[in-house]
């Protein structure tokens, strides 16, 4: 028999109905504006639905790393890139014969293996906020490897700025 819907089922079933949609959108979208604004969508329903599996260190990395800088940087990279829409595009097939019947054999194998494999369920208890754990843990026991990281990073982005860095021209430098 089937329990009453909550709230929090509500939610993650519409937060997952909406990831798929944006990521139709992503998919379908001519405009590479309107595909990161659904790449946006798909990202942030995403970490929803990781709050709402009381994931809150996940969902706030979701955010904070591919909302607040991966879609970021996409964005400015289309905005700053002169003449995209001049650009000739190679390949204009699109091969619907091919990949519509492998889509839909990739389905069925999904469905298949979702449908034939038991899935055990077990209540599981709340521990509470994570993020006080996974912090005490890097400032404690893996602080070398998160300094090492850290210097890493560092060294990354000062390479990208100078990779980055253009010359000026004589002409330009007025």
């Amino acid at each position: 028999m089937m329990d009453a819907l909550t709230l929090k089922d509500a939610l993650f079933w519409a937060f997952a109905f909406l990831t798929v949609g944006f990521g139709l959108m992503v998919t379908f979208h001519r405009s590479l504006v309107h595909a990161a604004l659904g790449l946006m969508g798909t990202l942030l329903s995403v970490a929803c639905i990781y709050g709402l599996l009381d994931a809150d260190f996940v969902a706030v990395t979701q955010i904070i790393v591919y909302v607040g800088g991966v879609l970021i940087l996409f964005l400015f990279g289309v905005f700053l890139t002169r003449r995209i829409d001049d650009i000739e595009v190679s390949n204009l097939s699109v091969n619907w014969m091919v990949a519509v019947p492998a889509g839909l054999v990739l389905l069925a194998v999904i469905l298949y293996a979702v449908i034939s494999s038991p899935l055990p369920m077990a209540p599981v208890d709340a521990t509470g906020p994570t993020v006080e754990g996974i912090g005490n843990e890097f400032l404690s026991r893996y602080l070398l490897p998160f300094e090492v990281l850290s210097v890493i990073l560092l060294a990354v982005l000062v390479g990208a700025l100078m990779m980055a860095r253009r010359e000026l021209k004589p002409e330009e430098r007025d």
